[in-house]
This record gives structure tokens, C-alpha cells and sequence, in this order.
């Protein structure tokens, strides 16, 4: 029995041991043990692709393969069986990759093999890039792998940290951006060209790691929107430069204006792309509608030893988000499909100035929408707590004006990372401001004024009967509409 064959044997014999209900409702999970990047997201015969970093064997990272889910709207998805597995001789894990169009339309992708070379008392690491072809529904090697090795690397970088391609078809050829550690230990990201698919030259540098956004570099991505060159990288052993910019990892957009020819990225502005505890990783796709649609993992990476005792599965992604720029800034929002999950809906106006809890915002399982506006003498405070019983809470308090917030999760129940209170800077607001929560059975997800600031997090030991909301605003009136959310997204497909 091969790897992959010895994984789809294990995987659907352990997915029916995940009852529904220790599932996220709206929220992708592995088919059973540990997730982590999303990879190859992608549209092609009729269907939305999503592949991901895979172990079914642990809630724990491990020896990575590639596992896979399919929809047709972004919405309702089906577990795929797993795609691929560490099974050739330069590969001891299927690491992070991509996907686009051949020439002919057909689906190619792009991943890192990572191997572990023995050598005596240490362990020597080399990564490299290779390609893969869907033939008749099966993610096929190239005999040619690795089609970028050493050679194909400049001079001062390591073979042991490359990764993470992220492909795209511009014009006459095939661009990838890959991350690589130059010789002062800071990342960098690379652009590759190729004409066939198969054989590669390095163009040039695209970004370098100044020393101010942390040390190694991981998961590129690229992609023009609004006039502008966008440039994502996930940045290990961050030092907060900010409020914004934290410790840790931290996932980091370079936005520039796009003057068109050859990718490039003139710099203009740098932001966090999430500011909340949990979001990393992050991958775009282009829809066949023309949106830029992200998805990330919504995981603290320095929390991967953190699964919950005798849990099926470790990690989830976040709601697809649709991307615009406005102003020089990168906005996020839900994609509007969400709509499609939703059951019975409430609207009605707060005024709630001492802490209330609100029975007709009960709930687990919501998209709850918040529209602030001042009173006369202007907005002072908001403060919610949700997914609340008795002393278990998130908390988050919101001081417009001051464009000043505060999201504590230290209530939450067990410890989800090394950090559990956010304190965070946003653009002041005067008059106006909104809050949007996506709230799930094990994360939430809060967008600001619009999208213009986004807050996620896990709730992995909060108990499903946790669903009161109470609400305190000073100097505000509120109104809020809440969308339960009823039908879950996953699809028998076995």
C-alpha cells in the first residue's frame, strides 16, 4: 500500500468518529487530525478547490501531505480524499503550494518538498520545488521534479529554508514567488519565471527583509487589485514595530501602486492583515466573477501544541474574505455567499448605557452586525461580551474616538496561545462606526468599520451552551441585526 492509499484508508476510517457537532458549523477543519496552510486554492471543472497542510495521523504537525475540499459556491463543501503524500525519494513532506491554468486550461500545481537528509548526529534539510498535474482526478508528480533546486537559487540564499511557491499565468509566461532565507538570517521573496512550466529562471528580487518585519519569511503571495501590487508574506520572530505590527507571527500585506509590465512591488504602505490572535498563512485566489478571495489559516502557529485532550481534528481556516483597497489600505470582508447560510434574523436598536445582556442576541452560531452612532457628546465606549456563561467570555472594548480596542480572550476557558489580550490602534472615528462578528462554535471573526480591521480567534475549551451577549455603549445608540446561522457547510461526498 503506498502512503497516499494508506492515508485515504486511515482518514475515512477516522472521519466517522468526528460527530457534526464537534465540528465548526461554518468553518473548514481537516477530514480528521491536524491542518494548517491552505494550498492550491483555485477554481477549475465547475468547482472551487482547496487544498491544505495535512497529517491525518495527529492533532499535531508532522509529516505533511496534502489534503483537499471541493465547492461550488465557496460556501457548501465536500472532503475530498486526500491529494497527495510524501512518497518520492526527494521529499519527506508535501509542504506549502499553489495551483493555476496550463495553457490548455488544465490544472498545475506548485509545492515545496521538504526533506530531511540524515547526516550522522544532525538532521540536513532541503527544500525544492516541484510540480504536479491533475490526471484523471489524481495529483500527479512530474518525473522531472524538482524543477527549482540549488541551481536555481541566488547566491546567499539557503537551500533549507525556500518555500512556499505561489503560481500564476501573466502574459506569455508563468510567474512564482517563493520565500527563502538570505545569509543574515533575514526572509526574502524571489521571483521566478518559466515559459513551460518546467523549467525556471530567477528574475530578481522582489522584496528583502530590512530587520524590521521579524526574521524568516514564509508564504508568499502576489497579486494586483485596484491599481495597486499587493505583496502578502507571514513573518516569523516578529518584534511589535506597533500596536499593529505584533510579536510573534505575524501575517503582513505590502501594498504599492501597479504600474504595470513585469511583477512589482514599489512599497508604499505595510499592514497587519489580521490583528486578533489567530491568522496566518494567508492565500488569494481570483474568482471567475473577478473577486480577489482570501482564505488563511486561523491558527497561532506557536500554538500547534495546544490541541484539546482526545480531540479528532486541530485547526480550522477562516471565512473566505473578499478583498478591495480603498484609500491606500487593504479592506476585508466576508464573502457575500455567506448569505446563503442564514436562518432567522433579528434587527433592533440599543441603547444600552450600562452592561446588559440581550436575549435576542443569543447565540453560538452568527453573523452579528453592530452600527454605532455618537450621541451629542460623542462616542466614549463600546463593550461586548459573547460566547458568555457565568465567568467564560471574549471580551472587547471599543473606544472609537480614541480609535482604541481592546480584545481580551484570557476568560475563554484553556489557554489557545501564548497570547490572550490584544490591545490595538485603528484610524479614529468621529461620527460613525461599525463592528461585524462571525461567531462559530470554536472562533469568531470581527470586522471593523467595514472591513478595514479584522480580529480573529479560537475558541477551542468554550462550551457550546456559551451563547449570551451583553452589551454596554457610552455616547452611542446601536443598531444591531443579527443572521442566525443554521445550516453548516460540509457535504456528504463518500
Amino acid at each position: 500500500m503506498s502512503y497516499l492509499e494508506e492515508a485515504r484508508e486511515y482518514e475515512e476510517r477516522m472521519e466517522r468518529k468526528i460527530a457534526a457537532k464537534e465540528r465548526p458549523l461554518y468553518h473548514l477543519t481537516a477530514r480528521t487530525g491536524w491542518l494548517n496552510d491552505p494550498n492550491g486554492f483555485s477554481f477549475y471543472g465547475g468547482r472551487y478547490h482547496l487544498f491544505y497542510q495535512y497529517n491525518p495521523y495527529s492533532t499535531h504537525w508532522d509529516r505533511m501531505h496534502w489534503g483537499e475540499w471541493s465547492s461550488p459556491d465557496l460556501i457548501h463543501w465536500s472532503f475530498e480524499r486526500a491529494a497527495m503524500a510524501p512518497d518520492e525519494a526527494y521529499e519527506s513532506g508535501c509542504f506549502s503550494g499553489s495551483a493555476a491554468l496550463d495553457r490548455e486550461g488544465n490544472p498545475v500545481f506548485m509545492y515545496t518538498a521538504h526533506r530531511i537528509i540524515p547526516d550522522g548526529r544532525e538532521e540536513i534539510v532541503r527544500e525544492t520545488q516541484c510540480i504536479a498535474r491533475l490526471i484523471e482526478r489524481e495529483l500527479v508528480k512530474e518525473e522531472g521534479n524538482p524543477v527549482i533546486s540549488e541551481e536555481g537559487l541566488p547566491e546567499g540564499f539557503s537551500l533549507s529554508d525556500f518555500r512556499d511557491p505561489k503560481i500564476w499565468r501573466e502574459g506569455e509566461y508563468f510567474y512564482s514567488v517563493l520565500s527563502s532565507r538570505f545569509e543574515d538570517g533575514l526572509g526574502a521573496v524571489l521571483l521566478y519565471r518559466s515559459s513551460d512550466l518546467l523549467h525556471w529562471d530567477f528574475v530578481k528580487l522582489l522584496k528583502k527583509n530590512d530587520g524590521r518585519f521579524g526574521r524568516m519569511w514564509e508564504c508568499p503571495d502576489f497579486f494586483r487589485l485596484d491599481d495597486h501590487s499587493v505583496l502578502f508574506v507571514s513573518a516569523m520572530a516578529m518584534k511589535a514595530l506597533s500596536p499593529e505590527l505584533r510579536n510573534g507571527f505575524c501575517s503582513l500585506a505590502f501594498l504599492g501602486k501597479d504600474l504595470g509590465g513585469e511583477p512589482d512591488l514599489r512599497e508604499e504602505k505595510v499592514q497587519a492583515l489580521d490583528l486578533g490572535f489567530d491568522f496566518y498563512a494567508p492565500q488569494t485566489m481570483l474568482s471567475p466573477d473577478g473577486r480577489r478571495i482570501l482564505i488563511a489559516w486561523m491558527q497561532a502557529p506557536e500554538s500547534g501544541n495546544l490541541a484539546p485532550e482526545g480531540a479528532g481534528w486541530y485547526g480550522q481556516m477562516c471565512f473566505p474574505r473578499e478583498l478591495s483597497i480603498r484609500d491606500g489600505r487593504l479592506f476585508q470582508s466576508p464573502i457575500r455567499e455567506i448569505s446563503s447560510l442564514y436562518g432567522e434574523s433579528t434587527e433592533l436598536d440599543l441603547c444600552a448605557d450600562s452592561e446588559r445582556s440581550v436575549p435576542e442576541l443569543y447565540g453560538r452560531t452568527m453573523d452579528l452586525s453592530l452600527e454605532l452612532r455618537a450621541e451629542r457628546e460623542g462616542f466614549c465606549e463600546l463593550r461586548l461580551c459573547f460566547a458568555k456563561k457565568g465567568n467564560i467570555f471574549t471580551s472587547l472594548s471599543y473606544r472609537p474616538a480614541e480609535g482604541r480596542l481592546i480584545l481580551d480572550r484570557r476568560a475563554a476557558g484553556r489557554a489557545a496561545s501564548i497570547c490572550e489580550y490584544r490591545e490595538v490602534l485603528l484610524p479614529k472615528r468621529e461620527k460613525e462606526a461599525s463592528l461585524r462578528l462571525l461567531l462559530d462554535r470554536f472562533s469568531f471573526e470581527i470586522f471593523l468599520n467595514g472591513g478595514e480591521s479584522v480580529l480573529s480567534g479560537t475558541l477551542y475549551d468554550c462550551p457550546a451552551e456559551a451563547g449570551e451577549l451583553t452589551i454596554f455603549a457610552k455616547g452611542a445608540r446601536i443598531r444591531a441585526v443579527k443572521h442566525e446561522i443554521e445550516s453548516g457547510i460540509l457535504r456528504e461526498n463518500f
